[in-house]
């Protein structure tokens, strides 16, 4: 491990940042390919309500989509509600609302290898696991219950196990559970809302910590709002692009990329009248009609985001070549979602119905999964079947096959769509 622990130098001064140790700073590093622009201003700060709402199609967004069917047994039952994560041989799925395995299936034809970890309180075991991460050989389990990150082989082999940094002034402690991994040295996590024994609010978007649990930079806002949770995540929304993890963070209405070196600011979103409001360190009645992000995905082309505002949704795609920003009206969704679920989106791709359960899944590729379930099954394939002009009609009847195939207790069908670069 270096000797000297790396701070990034945040460019926006609402972002703080908080350490174990001292260290000197250095020049952030750039994440971007030389063909491409390294940070964009966005305006969103006009009122878009009534931008035009024709139907949007998959494909525009979409190139591919593939199908696994994750085994059934005893043994490897998946709840309807996990998180998990995906990598180019392994699918892990992680029953964080229920009997909290995570479990192992090949990554090509679904069949189930191994659970990984056991629950309990010895010193091998976890207890409340939240959310995964894997690589190479490697899968992270993280859980707030604990705080701590759970480390072992794909073969359930346990490592050790990475207590989370706390400032030990405050006792704070953070909601939010996601983490990834860079270069197996690093753990980024998105602690979210945090909370002391003062029950004194903060919100920190972004921590870097060493495999020896010592803070290298994070990014907090120290505002202290009553009321703050209201607008904000437990956790950030976040994704991958180019093997680094990006997030909004909302006090400062930024995405930031996170290296092993710092926390790099790539678009920043003019919001205007549409941030949400504070007076005399309360939130007013009026945050009902501020922009709430909902989603992002990134490519090579564009970015996609979709947010909430007022009584109305609205899907965007901002191409980064000609800084052009494209924004529809749509119908509203609740609660936590993924682009894929805009209401006037048409699946002109393979015809699948998906307005469907959507697995809380990371992966280091540009795309989305849906998961399907026996539960409307009979709907699923109506759906299938009367779909039209679909770009891939074989596709289209490999998932009324394993439809047809799948009994009412057996575990979900993965529909993997791969974003176009």
């Amino acid at each position: 491990m270096k000797n000297k622990l790396i701070y990034a130098i945040l460019f926006l001064a609402t972002a703080a940042f908080s350490a174990c140790s001292s260290s000197p700073k250095q020049e952030n590093k750039e994440v971007n390919t030389p063909s491409e622009k390294s940070f964009y201003e966005l305006d969103l700060s006009k009122d878009f309500s009534g931008s035009d709402n024709q139907t949007l199609l998959l494909s525009d967004i979409v190139e591919d989509v593939e199908y696994v069917k994750l085994e059934t047994t005893d043994d490897c039952l998946v709840a309807g509600s996990v998180v998990g994560f995906i990598t180019n041989d392994d699918i892990y799925t992680l029953n964080n609302y229920s009997d909290y395995k995570l479990l192992r299936f090949d990554r090509k034809t679904g069949k189930f290898i191994s659970q990984i970890g056991s629950i309990g309180q010895g010193p091998k075991e976890m207890i409340k696991p939240g959310f995964v991460f894997a690589k190479d050989s490697l899968v992270y389990v993280s859980s707030s219950i604990s705080d701590k990150v759970y480390i072992y082989t794909n073969e359930n082999q346990f490592i050790r196990s990475v207590p989370f940094c706390k400032d030990r002034s405050s006792f704070e402690d953070g909601v939010g559970q996601t983490i990834s991994v860079i270069d197996h040295q690093y753990i980024v996590r998105h602690p979210g809302q945090l909370q002391s024994q003062l029950n004194y609010n903060q919100y920190m978007a972004a921590e870097v910590i060493d495999m020896n649990s010592n803070r290298l930079f994070a990014m907090r806002d120290t505002s202290d709002v009553y009321g703050i949770m209201l607008t904000l995540d437990w956790d950030p929304v976040r994704w991958y692009y180019k093997g680094n993890i990006n997030f909004y963070n909302e006090p400062d209405r930024t995405v930031y990329a996170v290296t092993k070196d710092s926390i790099i600011p790539r678009y920043h979103f003019n919001l205007g009248d549409n941030k949400w409001p504070v007076m005399d360190g309360k939130l007013t009645m009026e945050f009902i009609k501020h922009i709430k992000f909902k989603s992002f995905r990134e490519t090579e082309d564009y970015l996609y985001l979709y947010w909430n505002q007022r009584e109305k949704g609205y899907f965007a795609r901002f191409n980064k070549k000609t800084e052009k920003l494209d924004v529809q009206e749509q119908e509203k969704l609740w609660g936590r979602t993924w682009i894929l679920k805009v209401p006037g989106l048409k699946n002109d791709i393979d015809g699948c119905n998906l307005n469907v359960d959507f697995i809380r899944l990371m992966d280091e590729q540009s795309s989305i999964v849906v998961m399907i379930s026996a539960t409307g099954k009979e709907d699923n394939i109506k759906v299938l079947k009367e779909s039209q002009e679909v770009k891939f009609p074989e596709k289209r009847q490999q998932l009324l096959k394993l439809l047809e195939e799948m009994g009412e207790e057996d575990n979900q069908i993965l529909a993997i769509y791969k974003l176009k670069e």
